[in-house]
């Protein structure tokens, strides 16, 4: 299964490097990343959509953004996206999981193609923020009748 998520077709990266996110907000933008980026195809609206979330949310308030993104990305072309979602949950908070999931899960739609690859990541995902499954196929439901007369071109 690992290679389905590492992306970057590299098999030669250094032992040495390690990627941990700085804090929570970074934690959340490595998740988000990783789920978009798994298909090599980060769409305009995937990144609209990741912008508006982190603007819209208290929780980024005062943070930079910015280094925060451009550390995720170079971990992401690093490691992949699997292990990013690995190095990066246990930073977010309990009680933020399921709001990660469900903007997560939006951000996904946000193109209008789902692939292989981000379904099956967003499986891993629900797994690896411990949400259990019920909770998750809720919140994947409410997110499609949200998503429901979107149009798309």
């Amino acid at each position: 299964m690992e290679g389905v998520f590492n992306t970057t077709g590299r098999t030669n990266v250094p032992d040495s490097y390690t990627y941990t996110p700085q804090n929570e907000q970074e934690a959340w933008i490595a998740i988000m990343h990783a789920c978009v980026a798994v298909d090599d195809d980060v769409a305009d609206e995937e990144l609209d959509v990741m912008a508006h979330t982190l603007a819209n949310r208290k929780l980024f308030e005062g943070h930079d953004i910015m280094a925060y993104s451009r550390s995720v990305f170079y971990a992401h072309a690093q490691v992949g996206s699997k292990v990013l979602i690995d190095n990066s949950v246990d930073f977010i908070a309990e009680e933020n999981r399921p709001t990660l999931f469900a903007h997560t899960i939006q951000l996904v739609l946000s193109d209008c193609v789902v692939t292989e690859k981000e379904e099956e990541l967003i499986q891993y995902l629900y797994s690896a923020l411990d949400l259990d499954e019920e909770k998750a196929q809720e919140i994947v439901r409410v997110i499609l009748i949200l998503n429901r007369d979107k149009q798309c071109n």
